[in-house]
């Protein structure tokens, strides 16, 4: 045998070492609707407050990043766009090129909205601080540009550090919920099940690995994020099938179109292509190296209501994941929280850690899940200062969130896989 030939089964032995995780197939419509009867079984006096949290926190004035500013009658501009984003229905595409011709901003974006990105600077308005590190943050239903800015200042000063938003536009709340209800029904290497939001993450998230320069890629998700999250990883672990059953020569052109459906757009195209580059970069230099890059990405989910969020390989707690949610938060009990996930049954698969507020109510990120953590970590905080953990992990042994040690610019030790 050949140098070349023993390369070359050298490679295929790697290959099949390399063994994504089996994936549950998705629910169907009648599994979501018992995911959704066993979530709403709470106590009845609990379910007006599980998404606005407790009537104390309604009464202004407003914590400086609470989503509660949203609504302001000093800032009607910025009420009225936010009203009209949550309530008219809008496409997850790009305008079109006649549209955007004859008709002006102001219109065009009543009824198209993709997903975007955007930079927010750290602390101190920094871009390039940690220059090692790149952090995504993915927003949840009913947010806009505007929302998702206050999400990201306040993970910004949080953690001091610039963030990646992937800012899943609010098509209506109609429409967001629709969306979620096709990401939770990704079905394994069927046509066109991806929506909008995970296409544009996936090729975003493998790029940062694929930089040469990233030691970490960390990503923050909530609520609807949590779902385009899912789909991210469970893109990339049939991304790395199809690597593994054609050997390193599957071409990414074809795994692209099966998964994101029939391609219209010159849009559509531009991105096939951005993800196709991504898949392959992040494989072309065999599967160690594509196992070594997956092994810097970690992720931290808030009222994850993902069906299925498992470790991409197989026997491999790879990428690293926790999870944050608080009890009575009727989202986060359609997912992480869901009295099924326990059940033995494949409807909700969940891997990764999870530390919960007991008798926590509310759903937004900021003022009901951040803000917490901030009072307790601190000790500035006097006015809201609390001395206790607001999230206890489960368990004999509950040891303390890793996302903790990220806290105001510290850094915890790398992840050993």
């Amino acid at each position: 045998m050949n140098a070349a030939q023993g390369r070359q089964e050298n490679q295929s032995r790697v290959v099949q070492m390399v063994k994504p995780s089996p994936w549950p197939p998705a629910n169907e419509l009648c599994d979501l609707l018992k995911v959704a009867y066993e979530a709403v079984q709470i106590e009845w006096s609990m379910l007006p407050f599980s998404i606005g949290g407790p009537p104390s926190s309604w009464i202004p004035p407003f914590r400086r990043y609470s989503e509660y500013n949203i609504i302001d009658p000093w800032r009607l501009i910025t009420t009225v766009r936010y009203l009209s984003d949550i309530a008219v229905p809008a496409l997850p595409e790009t305008t079109p090129d006649l549209a955007r011709t004859l008709l002006p901003p102001v219109v065009t974006r009543r009824f198209w909205r993709p997903t975007g990105f955007f930079r927010q600077a750290d602390e101190y308005g920094g871009v390039s601080s940690f220059p090692d590190e790149h952090w995504f943050f993915i927003n949840g239903i009913a947010t806009n540009t505007d929302v998702a800015r206050f999400n990201s200042r306040y993970l910004a000063h949080l953690f001091h550090r610039p963030v990646t938003v992937v800012q899943n536009a609010t098509r209506s709340v109609m429409l967001d919920l629709h969306e979620c209800i096709i990401g939770k029904g990704f079905q394994d290497r069927e046509e066109g099940t991806v929506t909008e939001p995970a296409w544009r993450a996936t090729a975003a998230i493998l790029e940062a690995l694929n930089a040469g320069q990233t030691e970490r890629v960390v990503v923050i998700a909530h609520s609807q994020g949590t779902i385009i999250t899912a789909n991210v990883l469970h893109m990339i672990a049939n991304a790395l099938q199809f690597y593994r059953e054609g050997a390193g020569k599957y071409k990414w052109h074809p795994f692209t179109q099966s998964m994101m459906g029939e391609i219209e757009t010159e849009t559509q195209k531009i991105l096939r292509n951005s993800l196709a580059h991504a898949l392959s970069e992040f494989t072309k230099h065999g599967p160690e190296v594509a196992l070594e890059r997956l092994g810097k990405l970690e992720i931290y989910t808030f009222a994850n209501c993902a069906d299925h969020m498992r470790y991409v390989i197989a026997g491999r707690q790879i990428p690293y994941m926790e999870h944050f949610a608080n009890e009575f938060d009727i989202v986060a009990r359609l997912g992480i929280l869901s009295p099924l996930r326990d059940s033995g049954q494949p409807l909700i698969e969940i891997d990764g850690p999870v530390f919960e507020q007991e008798s926590g109510l509310g759903h937004l990120l900021n003022e009901h899940y951040l803000m917490p953590i901030d009072d307790y970590l601190y000790p500035g905080a006097r006015a809201h200062r609390r001395k206790d953990d607001p999230f206890t992990g489960r368990g004999p042994d509950p040891a303390k969130p890793r996302l903790y040690g990220y806290f105001h610019g510290k850094r915890p030790e790398p992840v050993v896989h």
